[in-house]
């Protein structure tokens, strides 16, 4: 498919201040950019920050602070989330198709209930968390082979995870949209607000945590 995302997706939420939430995020240094649609938005550039709402979910795109959610415990981002927004689900979504880097996470309650992540180079890295009922049709044509999963689709050709990786990416955006991520034409509608930060402190502050994530993702695949 050739895409690129990084994004933020908290269920339940029908308003935003973009400059309130920064601050609250602990981003104190930042300056307004042009607004984007999200076709634009959902690959940000390095340091660019893009939050809108969309069919009642707050969507905030940036690399910086989607890149530690891949681990056992909450980043400092989805810890203030899930204090901001208690009654919401928060899912981060990264894809990065040069690599078949694909990866989701979600908290609910304070709680991770499942991540997932890999890419080409070191296959699945992280499955944390019980399968979602979004997983359940990609997940039934599979085997395990050799201690891999192997994926049997409608050309019965068989496909490694880092392959099909988005499509469970595009299934977890269905969980919040009602539409998958490739098929979501209306996504392309709406505008974000952007910002981008002065100084690359004032995220990368944000995003230390109290723990050691589950594992260390190699520092080639950070595309910001």
């Amino acid at each position: 498919m050739g895409w690129k995302a990084a994004s933020i997706i908290i269920s339940n939420v029908t308003t935003v201040d973009p400059e309130k939430l920064l601050q609250e995020l602990g981003i104190e240094q930042f300056e307004t950019i042009e607004d984007e649609p999200y076709d634009v938005a959902v690959y940000p550039e390095k340091h660019q920050i893009f939050i809108g709402v969309y069919k009642e979910n707050l969507i905030i795109s940036s690399w910086e602070i989607t890149d530690h959610s891949f681990g056992k415990e909450l980043s400092t981002f989805e810890q203030k989330l899930s204090i901001l927004f208690p009654a919401a689900e928060i899912c981060t979504i990264q894809l990065h198709s040069g690599v078949n880097h694909w990866g989701y996470s979600i908290v609910k309650n304070g709680e991770k209930i499942r991540v997932r992540c890999g890419n080409a180079e070191q296959g699945t890295i992280i499955e944390l968390g019980e399968p979602l009922l979004e997983e359940q049709e990609l997940l039934s044509k599979s085997e395990i082979k050799d201690g891999r999963r192997i994926y049997h689709l409608r050309d019965d050709e068989p496909y490694e995870e880092d392959q099909v990786g988005e499509n469970f990416v595009s299934s977890m955006w269905a969980r919040y949209t009602g539409k998958e991520f490739f098929e979501d034409e209306e996504m392309f509608e709406f505008r974000l607000s952007g910002f981008k930060t002065t100084k690359a402190a004032s995220v990368q502050a944000g995003r230390k945590q109290k723990t050691k994530p589950v594992v260390v993702i190699k520092p080639w695949w950070k595309f910001w």
